[in-house]
C-alpha cells in the first residue's frame, strides 16, 4: 500500500511561511514509524498554491493557468536554519529505510 499525505493550505502556508524548528522536529518523529517500516518514497514539502500552475487537457489542447495542482517542491536548503543537522540526519536515514535516495 502507498498513500500520499497532504497537509491543507492555509493563510501562512499560502502566504510562504515556513514550518519552524519545533514544526519540523515533530513531523520527522511521525514519520519515524512509517519510515522504518519503508513506507516512505519522499518527504519534500510543497510550495503555496499561489506559486503553483494548473493544466487542463481538451483532446490535444492543454491550456496551462495560475493554480495549485503543479507546485514545486522544497529542498532541504529552503526551510533554513530550522532545519537543523539533526533533522536532515533523520531526513536521510528515513530515506535510505524507504528506499528514496
Amino acid at each position: 500500500m502507498r498513500i500520499m499525505v497532504l497537509v491543507k493550505a492555509n493563510k501562512d502556508t499560502e502566504a510562504g511561511a515556513l514550518p519552524d524548528e519545533r514544526l519540523l522536529t515533530e513531523m520527522g518523529n511521525y514519520n519515524e514509524e512509517p519510515g522504518k517500516a519503508g513506507l516512505i518514497l519522499a518527504m519534500e514539502g510543497l510550495h503555496p498554491g499561489s506559486k503553483g500552475a494548473r493544466v487542463r487537457f481538451s483532446g490535444a489542447k492543454r491550456t496551462v493557468i495560475d493554480g495549485i495542482e503543479i507546485r514545486q517542491a522544497f529542498e532541504a536548503e529552503g526551510f533554513g536554519a530550522a532545519f537543523t543537522p539533526e533533522l536532515r540526519e533523520q531526513e536521510e536515514r528515513l530515506r535510505r529505510k524507504g528506499g528514496t535516495e
